[in-house]
């Protein structure tokens, strides 16, 4: 089970040890949709499993899949940590089978999301928003980091671009710890243009992000 003392890469320990059983357990709930994906006329579908392992950690999964044989499918894993200071949230993707480099959202990035994004939640309802309304950008070369020097108040950061705006943090022994949001208009210079051309091409696909929103009542 997760605890408060943990560091992050001992959280990712933790999940590792359960990694097969929890796999399992989604690929069994996902071969349930079969049905649903057959009938489906819309790709990318989105569909949304929320659990509670063995050792008492909570996953958000976030599948989507890009045709009806489901062998394309690109899944994201959100697992929750409680503690005083609020919820982090530990995550990672698997696409094609490889895993992208894992990300921790700390508290602070999701109370300036729920300030500057404008979205009055809080809690796992805050996170669930968060991942149906965001997709986070990504090139090969950075596995989702978009920029490599950002400065924003005095500190430097890396920064990854989503729909709603830009996360800000550091990748620290090959993890991205995001410690605050902006939005795209509080960019300034010229990351503006390049954070507004990374939106661009993140927000192509809108059809992804309606059927996200269709399948908010999935949780």
């Amino acid at each position: 089970m997760i605890v408060e003392s943990m560091t992050h890469a001992e959280v990712y320990k933790e999940l590792e040890r359960e990694r097969e059983a929890v796999t399992t357990w989604w690929r069994c709930n996902l071969a349930k949709q079969r049905r649903r994906v057959l009938k489906s006329t819309h790709f990318p579908l989105s569909l949304w499993f929320d659990y509670t392992s063995a050792r008492k950690n909570r996953y958000l999964f976030f599948t989507r899949l890009f045709d009806k044989k489901m062998k394309r499918i690109l899944t994201g894993i959100a697992v929750m940590r409680f503690t005083k200071d609020g919820l982090t949230v530990y995550t990672s993707w698997l696409a094609d089978h490889k895993l992208i480099l894992p990300m921790v959202l700390m508290p602070h990035m999701f109370k300036r999301y729920s300030e500057r994004a404008g979205v009055e939640k809080s809690g796992i309802d805050l996170v669930k928003h968060y991942f149906i309304h965001n997709s986070h950008g990504k090139d090969t070369r950075n596995n989702r980091v978009m920029a490599k020097s950002v400065r924003w108040n005095g500190e430097d950061h890396q920064a990854c671009c989503v729909n709603d705006g830009v996360l800000l943090g550091q990748v620290v022994d090959g993890i991205y710890i995001v410690r605050t949001f902006i939005t795209y208009d509080m960019c300034g210079g010229l990351q503006q243009q390049e954070f507004e051309n990374c939106r661009s091409q993140i927000l192509n696909d809108r059809e992804m992000y309606d059927r996200a929103k269709e399948c908010y009542n999935m949780w």
